[in-house]
């Protein structure tokens, strides 16, 4: 039973780890788009 919750919760991290690295992933990737679209077009 310990070994069955512990991946569980592995899985419910997982779960949340995902949208949290999209978001940080977003937000690092947007600074760097505009960057990179002003020195394109600039």
């Amino acid at each position: 039973m310990d070994h069955h919750d512990e991946n569980f919760r592995d899985d419910s991290g997982i779960i949340w780890f995902i949208p949290g690295l999209a978001i940080l992933v977003g937000m690092n990737c947007l600074p760097a788009t505009i960057f990179w679209s002003r020195l394109l077009l600039g």
